[in-house]
């Protein structure tokens, strides 16, 4: 099963994304951690995160980017936090940020290959209106194409909203 969940800053999207990554049946359970800690507001949001997940069993794997090279078990669940992040990590990490949809999207692919759960958990980025600078508009431009190709091979797509979770079908795209 493949789901994606998406939501602004504090629509209780993690939460939400935990929850279901509990209530597989899989054996192992991962938490890939995409973070990169570089200042103190980060390490704050990184702590929120530990302790919202703490005793719940999972495998916390941290990896900023390349995560089709994480070694998953059969009929294991992942939970990636966050889509959003990873594409950061990967643009700004990347001599060739133009390439890097497609370096994502084969990674979820492999991902998706290995276990039999997968949840991506992505921000969303569009409502505020605001025209960005070239870098920014490249980055969310890109983050929306790879939520519409993930979004299209999805069983479900959540969206969370001040702490409701609100799931889409197909018939939408």
């Amino acid at each position: 099963m493949i789901i994606l969940i998406c939501g602004a800053s504090g629509s209780g999207k993690s939460s939400y994304a935990e929850d279901r990554l509990e209530k597989f049946k899989s054996v192992k359970k991962f938490y890939i951690a995409t973070a990169k800690i570089f200042d103190s507001e980060m390490l704050e949001r990184v702590k929120k995160h530990q302790a919202m997940r703490a005793g719940k069993n999972f495998i916390t794997i941290e990896k900023q980017k390349n995560l089709g090279e994480i070694e998953i078990p059969e009929n294991s669940s992942i939970l990636i936090e966050s889509l959003t992040t990873w594409l950061a990590n990967e643009i700004f990490d990347s001599e060739d940020s133009h390439n890097v949809a497609e370096k994502i999207l084969k990674d979820f692919h492999l991902l998706k290959e290995k276990c039999e759960n997968l949840i991506l958990v992505s921000d969303d980025i569009f409502s505020d209106g605001i025209i960005y600078d070239e870098a920014t508009e490249f980055y969310r431009k890109t983050l929306a194409s790879l939520m519409i190709k993930i979004a299209s091979e999805a069983d479900e797509v959540i969206e969370c909203v001040a702490g409701s979770a609100w799931c889409y079908n197909h018939e939408y795209f």
